[in-house]
């Protein structure tokens, strides 16, 4: 008898479980995102070249990872694109929470990423 009451606690408990842990893989996914697109600018030769990778890499990395972000929003920051400088990149991903197993709305999620630039290169003309 008492497991009748108790089945459904252990199933909302489960579900709860099930979409909070899904929402945290969203937001560290995102971090890895905004990751990947600083190392991705880091490397490039020129500031514009790292801002359209940057882009690229950041949203192909959510959508390989199964996120869909509806706006889609990835800003790198080139004022110290020099050799031994930084680039940063802050991404920012409004998912539906539904997506995440929520029961409505959307939740953006940000996350900001740092690479340096290698000191020991040129860059281009």
């Amino acid at each position: 008898m008492e497991l009748v009451l108790l089945v459904p606690v252990l199933v909302l408990a489960l579900v709860v479980m099930v979409m909070a842990g899904r929402q945290v893989s969203a937001a560290l996914i995102t971090r890895d995102a905004a990751a990947t697109a600083a190392r991705t600018a880091s490397l490039q030769r020129a500031p514009a070249s790292a801002r359209a990778q940057a882009h690229q890499a950041a949203e192909r990395e959510l959508a390989d990872r199964g996120v869909v972000c509806d706006p889609f929003a990835a800003r790198t920051d080139t004022a110290r694109f020099a050799p031994g400088g930084t680039v940063e990149v802050e991404v920012a991903c409004t998912v539906t929470v539904i997506d995440l197993g929520g029961l409505g709305g959307q939740r953006t999620l940000r996350a900001t990423a740092s690479s340096p630039v290698d000191p020991y290169r040129e860059q281009a003309p």
